[in-house]
């Protein structure tokens, strides 16, 4: 089919300029992710303009969580059932958990690598744009906002501490980038919000506050009024326009006969993918016999992600491995950097040079990025997972 059978330009005009950003509009159900996940797939294959800003909405409320999470241990799974607190993978994008009201604003701003304002990698990509956006709102409202390695934007709030007020993650891949973030305009509801997600202390170690309540804040509060969707859209376009000189065209796209839905769909939505990132589906198929020692160990990067690493150590090697947290690796897709450093390690020795052998190895292969923390890092968390095991 034609790409521009699946697109229009609401001024009638066709192709791309490289100063033209294709503006778009969706709703996204919050257990899905699925529209995002085709308009990512789509953008390099040509089906969709080269680079597009996205102004979404969610249709429901509820926790996501991104690949690398673990939802066994960092979300109450149990206790989102009984109060019917919806639960879904952000399959598309990493980082760690949030909660998403009904209504609630989200964006997402995505090029072609062939694209000649394409950033080379996706950590320059989450600080030009979290940068614009936060500069654009210190601008509009007359507060002071930041962007925080890896993808936060914080607020400097009235008794002096830095908070966030939405959640951000990105993608990458061979052929496209992707960023994008989560307002939250109104309060989150924490009585709910404290205990569906889980979060061990230690995700806040290098942080002013040292619970998810107190790390969050909300954006009516910030500028002390109710701003509407629209206000918003604006005032970030604002800064998008500005970081990258482009100028936005009113695009609508056929979601009908876009590819990729139905198996996106699919993908995201299947018990595979929810329960990825946990003991039960990772060691489903290892025999835990008497000489199978287990050993599990958490740190938390200054300035980086919160790693997780779950190890099965068999006659001095590692049997299984299975690594989790709120990391911000890429691409996911067809495997992750993460899934590729599992699978390496799986019947290396369990010692330090044969162990960083493998990491290194991962984080040289064309194409992987595992942000804001370094192979030694890396290794001396898997290591410390290899010395905690059961004697």
């Amino acid at each position: 089919m034609c790409p521009e059978k699946m697109w229009s330009r609401e001024d009638g005009k066709s192709g791309w300029k490289d100063d033209e950003m294709a503006d778009l509009s969706w709703h996204i159900d919050t257990p899905e992710y699925v529209i995002r996940g085709a308009v990512m797939a789509s953008i390099p294959m040509g089906i969709l303009p080269p680079s597009v800003f996205v102004f979404a909405t969610w249709i429901n409320s509820g926790v996501n969580f991104s690949y690398f999470v673990s939802p066994e241990k960092d979300l109450d799974l149990e206790y989102a059932r009984k109060h019917n607190v919806s639960v879904g993978v952000r399959g598309t994008v990493t980082g760690g958990c949030s909660w998403t009201d009904k209504g609630s604003p989200g964006n997402a701003v995505a090029f072609s690598r062939n694209h000649p304002k394409c950033p080379a990698y996706l950590e320059a990509f989450y600080r030009i744009v979290f940068t614009a956006y936060a500069d654009a709102i210190s601008d509009e409202y007359g507060v002071k906002t930041r962007f925080r390695p890896i993808n936060d934007i914080e607020v400097l709030c009235d008794d002096g501490v830095w908070r966030k007020f939405g959640l951000a993650g990105g993608l990458e891949s061979s052929s496209f980038l992707a960023v994008g973030n989560s307002v939250q305009l109104t309060e989150v509801p924490w009585d709910l919000v404290d205990k569906v997600i889980t979060p061990p202390p230690e995700k806040f170690s290098d942080k002013e506050t040292k619970t998810l309540r107190d790390r969050s804040t909300f954006f009516n509060k910030i500028v002390g009024r109710e701003v509407s969707f629209e206000e918003l859209e604006t005032v970030l376009k604002r800064g998008v326009e500005k970081a990258f000189d482009v100028t936005f065209i009113p695009t609508k796209i056929y979601w009908d006969d876009i590819p990729f839905y139905n198996s996106i769909k699919t993908l995201l939505t299947s018990e595979d993918w929810f329960y990825a990132r946990t003991e039960g589906r990772k060691f489903k198929n290892t025999p835990i016999t008497p000489d199978v020692k287990r050993g599990e160990t958490l740190d938390k990067i200054s300035q980086g992600p919160l790693v997780r690493v779950t190890v099965l150590v068999k006659e001095g090697k590692i049997y299984n491995i299975l690594i989790t947290g709120s990391i911000h690796a890429a691409p996911l897709i067809p495997e992750s950097p993460i899934d590729a450093m599992e699978r390496e390690l799986q019947g290396t020795t369990a010692e330090k040079k044969a162990v960083r052998e493998k990491v290194e190895k991962v984080f040289n292969t064309e194409h992987y990025q595992i942000m804001n923390i370094t192979p030694e890092q890396f290794t001396d968390i898997i290591m410390k997972a290899v010395k905690a095991v059961t004697p």
